[in-house]
């Protein structure tokens, strides 16, 4: 009997999951720290006043500062909840947290409904991998595939080194991000990087010397 076939999507993910749970704490903590900066800097060039985002699971880049400095440089940060479909609702980070499904950390307070979404100036969106195209590799559960169809403003995803670039199999369903911002080797002699994808046009203003304008990388 043979055994069942492993998708290229399956692969791919556990590939990176297991590259993201062999990195040592410091390793990561460093990595972190240098995206989140990275992140707030680019914020601060064009002062969004929202911003959607998300609480970092154990492996995923940004780690747990993530949200919290976004709060100190942006008026108005959305988290998402993850409802019983798969789909999003939305809330206020205001620091209270409550355990969500599958382990997620999400906002305590009011739902703001699935097309509160609509009105963010930035949305960053977790992933896995992201190809040059701007196709990402997500989790599988399709959430964001929904919810990147409501949004207007441009996309970014957190990656750490080896994850941007790759190819990454894609479906009619699979909706391409906008930017990456891909943090620094462990040596530490890279600094985190924003590249822009060819996934989506980029409004002028988000151009800035740190960006690869609409290169592909």
């Amino acid at each position: 009997m043979f055994p069942p076939k492993v998708s290229p999507k399956s692969e791919l993910r556990a590939r990176i999951r297991s590259a993201r749970r062999a990195m040592s704490a410091p390793v990561k903590a460093a990595a972190d720290e240098a995206l989140v900066a990275a992140m707030v800097s680019a914020v601060l060039q064009v002062r969004p006043t929202s911003v959607a985002a998300y609480v970092p699971m154990l492996s995923e880049p940004g780690g747990p500062q993530l949200v919290t400095a976004l709060r100190e440089v942006v008026p108005r940060v959305l988290l998402p909840v993850l409802d019983d479909d798969l789909d999003l609702d939305w809330a206020v980070a205001d620091g209270s947290y409550a355990a969500g499904r599958f382990g997620l950390i999400e906002p305590a307070g009011p739902r703001l409904g699935r097309s509160a979404v609509a009105a963010v100036e930035l949305m960053l969106v977790p992933a896995l991998a992201v190809a040059r195209s701007g196709m990402r590799l997500g989790q599988g559960g399709g959430s964001y595939d929904r919810v990147l169809p409501r949004v207007s403003a441009p996309t970014l995803v957190l990656l750490y080194p080896g994850e941007y670039g790759a190819a990454v199999p894609s479906e009619p369903h699979d909706r391409p991000v906008c930017g990456v911002l891909v943090g620094n080797e462990p040596d530490g002699y890279e600094e985190p990087h924003l590249y822009w994808t060819n996934g989506c046009a980029i409004a002028h203003h988000w151009h800035s010397e740190q960006s690869s304008a609409n290169d592909g990388g």
